[in-house]
């Protein structure tokens, strides 16, 4: 397939794994199912190459890339879980979505030039995430949210999309060198870590209750497949577009929060999540 495509495999997995984290992170804590997702998609891939037994590379002085994509994954979806689970669902998403065009900027410093379209895309990416954040105001009167929630829940997801934009800059340089497997897994183990450090300077035991298990696992199991496509298409030609195409991700968690939580959105907010996701579709295009 070609990026957009593996790109959009992504979006999907994503979008319904972000989805079902609004609840499992209210449950028991982002945190605590970062640390699952993270830890079963390990063992699902350890699983894997000790079945397939794949071609390792342990190129040592190339390995940082691994180890800042495994924990900029980690910090990206910690601050996504949080995001998400404060809600608004149809405000964070946008949001967090719009980080392609960080990634695409970040190309453009590394000397890349993109076509007067895809600035216009990249423009419209803006707006709309911009639009998105003023029409949360909405809320305080629809949604029963405080604008101060409201205020540190946009900040929370613009940090998350900044983490975004930089483990997928480091896990397609790392994929070149490791492979798309080998980055991933890794990058699990790595972000187990980061994890664990988190509950350390917290001085908390991590726990999940029994009964959250089987969502949980099912959760993990769309984030693993989601983020393998990601990576399998950041190799050769359009890796970053890749990214603009699996950014889809919000479009999807957007749909299922209007479909099964019913949130409300006014005509501003429709416009601005349109011209994210419009953005992200001509720039999958313009590869």
């Amino acid at each position: 397939m070609n990026p957009g495509l593996w790109g959009a495999v992504c979006a999907v997995n994503l979008g319904c794994a972000d989805f079902t984290a609004r609840f499992t992170s209210r449950g028991v804590g982002p945190a605590n199912v970062l640390l699952a997702v993270m830890s079963i998609g390990a063992v699902l891939l350890s699983g894997w190459i000790w079945l397939t037994e794949p071609v390792l590379v342990w190129d040592l002085s190339r390995l940082w890339l691994v180890v800042l994509s495994g924990a900029s994954t980690a910090i990206m979806t910690l601050l996504l879980y949080q995001a998400l689970a404060r809600g608004p669902v149809s405000i964070v998403a946008p949001i967090v979505a719009s980080h392609p065009v960080l990634v695409v900027l970040f190309w453009v410093a590394t000397g890349h030039r993109p076509e007067a379209l895809q600035w216009a895309a990249m423009g419209a990416t803006m707006l709309g995430a911009l639009l998105v954040a003023r029409s949360a105001g909405g809320f305080v009167q629809s949604g029963g949210y405080t604008r101060e929630h409201l205020r540190k829940t946009i900040s929370i997801a613009g940090a998350s999309a900044l983490a975004y934009a930089v483990l997928v800059v480091s896990g397609q340089a790392a994929v070149p060198i490791y492979g798309e497997l080998q980055t991933l897994w890794l990058g699990r183990w790595i972000g187990i870590g980061t994890v664990l450090l988190i509950f350390v300077a917290k001085r908390k035991t991590p726990g999940i209750p029994l009964r959250w298990w089987p969502l949980i696992g099912l959760q993990s199991l769309l984030d693993a497949t989601g983020y393998l496509a990601l990576f399998a298409g950041s190799q050769g030609e359009g890796s970053e577009i890749a990214a603009v195409a699996a950014s889809g991700f919000g479009a999807i968690t957007t749909i299922l929060a209007r479909i099964f939580l019913r949130e409300a959105m006014g005509v501003v907010q429709w416009v601005g999540v349109a011209l994210v996701f419009l953005g992200v579709a001509v720039l999958s295009v313009g590869a």
